[in-house]
């Protein structure tokens, strides 16, 4: 009997799930995974964690969600803690696994991890006098298939201009939506055999309340909101706003865990425009669908550039590591009031607006001259809606090691005030002005600076 696994990852729905939907068809039995890998949670770069509080709790709800949705189909969601590598080793072993399916994506590191866990089953496999596991990475996180793009992988333009320009001369189709109406079986004994529901409670626990409800019944809802609304005829006008939940469609946290797909989006943002019309706000929307598919295609293409401090021009920008001034940043204690009260939102939220993260990696990078890298690896640990080429891609991006024709983004800090919260609102709210300090405490020399 054809038994396969699928492991959920950034995928986490049930609806337009493209690599479970392909799962769903060829297999005859199968164990829907997925794994808390505290080791890969907990890893430290740059002094930050992997994952951090927020994005800890929206994901817990989100497995709720998906655990609900799955027992409505006679399914069941299998939650270990433990390295992956090992849970595989183990469901492949006892279960007698065929095929593992997962959804590809341009990330680097993710794509690392798959290579080294088929390096761990393998010899399992050939010890056992058994043909190896089949690996299935179906690619699901962008509106086109790679087949769709007018030019191949390696020619992806280094600008985003030139692939909007170039897509848009002859968009190609954007498939609606699949719906998935029934799972095969899983193995009898699996729950029990592997106590997936203690694993779960545990995990259902966060000590962090989340700013988002997590899972793909929230995102729908929040997708059926804001597009039955007026809000996305205003859109362009608005989404620059620093702190209102309306000013944008705050997709971003169920796209990055993949609690909707951008096809998902997509079609009710279609539907939006066959109701109350289309202008160049409701095409502003799109145009950020596209250039987050860019960055997903961009990724695929520079491979472990994404995370190389000179970026995907072999650009090394000028930086030194000034350990005072990056804690500083990070607590929001620079002397720039409107960069502190981001740096509070972030921290207490684990969510900023689009605006707020330029601004703040801008001070980063220019104001206090530290490697993006830092900043990045921060934002990874702290955001809600954290996606691995869209963050990486933009520090670079504002660094001047990445997509950007300018070379660089050096937001004025002052105007971005004057423009953005002239009546000190936003600091005020998030408390900018206090405790801002001097960015250094000592010289050049270590000696302290009189204050």
């Amino acid at each position: 009997m054809n038994t396969g696994i699928f492991i959920f990852s950034n995928d986490l729905r049930i609806q337009d799930n493209r690599a479970l939907f392909e799962a769903a068809r060829q297999c005859q039995r199968l164990i829907l995974l997925y794994v808390i890998d505290e080791r890969q949670n907990n890893h430290e770069q740059y002094q930050c964690k992997a994952v951090g509080q927020h994005r800890q709790a929206f994901i817990a709800q989100a497995l709720t969600d998906l655990a609900q949705q799955v027992l409505l189909l006679d399914q069941h969601l299998v939650i270990q803690k433990g390295a992956t590598s090992e849970v595989l080793k183990h469901l492949v072993t006892v279960y007698d696994v065929d095929t593992i399916y997962y959804s590809a994506t341009g990330d680097y590191r993710q794509q690392h991890l798959f290579a080294h866990y088929q390096q761990q089953i393998t010899p399992i496999r050939i010890g056992a006098g058994k043909a190896d596991v089949k690996w299935q990475g179906i690619w699901q996180h962008t509106l086109f298939e790679q087949a769709q793009l007018p030019f191949a992988l390696d020619d992806i333009p280094t600008t985003f201009s030139k692939f909007r320009r170039q897509l848009e001369k002859k968009l190609p189709a954007i498939a609606k939506p699949q719906q998935l109406t029934s799972l095969p079986p899983s193995p009898e004994l699996l729950a029990f055999d592997l106590g997936s529901d203690a694993a779960l409670a545990a995990l259902l626990n966060p000590d962090t309340p989340s700013f988002f409800d997590g899972g793909s019944h929230a995102g729908e809802l929040q997708l059926a909101i804001y597009f039955q609304s007026e809000l996305p005829q205003h859109y362009k006008e608005t989404r620059n706003a620093l702190d209102d939940w309306s000013s944008s469609t705050k997709f971003s946290p169920w796209l990055a865990a993949g609690c909707l797909s951008p096809r998902q989006v997509y079609w009710a943002l279609k539907k939006h425009e066959r109701q109350q019309g289309e202008n160049e706000s409701t095409y502003w929307i799109f145009f950020e669908l596209l250039w987050r598919d860019y960055f997903h295609w961009l990724a695929q293409k520079i491979g472990a550039h994404l995370y190389a401090f000179t970026g995907m021009h072999d650009h090394k920008p000028l930086t030194s590591f000034h350990g005072e001034r990056f804690v500083k940043w990070q607590l929001g204690l620079t002397p720039y009031p409107l960069v502190n009260a981001i740096m509070h939102q972030l921290n207490d939220t684990g969510y900023i607006s689009n605006r707020a993260r330029q601004i703040t990696a801008s001070c980063l990078v220019n104001e206090l001259s530290l490697d993006w890298r830092y900043g990045a690896a921060y934002f990874q640990q702290q955001l809600i809606d954290y996606d691995a080429v869209v963050n990486w891609g933009n520090w670079q991006y504002i660094a001047g090691v990445g997509a950007d024709p300018r070379g660089g983004r050096h937001f004025n800090l002052q105007k971005q005030q004057q423009l953005f919260d002239p009546n000190n609102e936003y600091i005020a709210k998030w408390h900018g002005e206090q405790l801002a300090e001097p960015i250094d405490s000592v010289d050049i020399v270590d000696w302290p600076i009189a204050k």
